[in-house]
């Protein structure tokens, strides 16, 4: 289900309403070195430290982007539906404990890196402003 909605996620609605030109994430075509060469090209320097961002980015601004890129609230909230509720379980011989996932995009989720997308888009937007 995550891919099928992954899939309309990149063909329809970033078809409307693309992300950022300084976007390399997740997209074809780009990448790190794309990234690289439009620094060098610019001459600016911007370090943004993105650290721990998949597993600390709230469930409402992941939300708050789908909404902001007109994603359908049906869609938006099946995928706020996948993120809450989550549990983390570790286990050490026969004891395991298992506390509730408050935030964060799920590691190895596929639609994990557009959301994250999505979320830094705007603060991309806002620095090259």
């Amino acid at each position: 289900m995550e891919r099928l909605v992954d899939r309309f996620l990149r063909d329809e609605i970033l078809a409307l309403k693309p992300l950022h030109a300084n976007q390399n994430a997740y997209q074809a075509g780009k990448s790190v070195e794309t990234a690289l060469h439009q620094l060098v090209d610019q001459q600016e320097i911007t370090f943004l430290d993105t650290e721990g961002a998949f597993n600390n980015t709230s469930y409402d601004s992941m939300c708050t982007a789908l909404v902001r890129y007109c994603v359908n609230y049906t869609i938006v909230r099946q995928i706020r539906a996948t993120l809450e509720g989550r549990l983390a379980t570790a286990a050490l011989g026969a004891d395991s404990r298992s506390v509730a996932v408050s935030r964060g995009c799920p590691q190895g989720g596929v639609l994990s890196p557009f959301l994250w997308c999505l979320v830094v888009n705007e603060l991309l937007a806002r620095l090259n402003d």
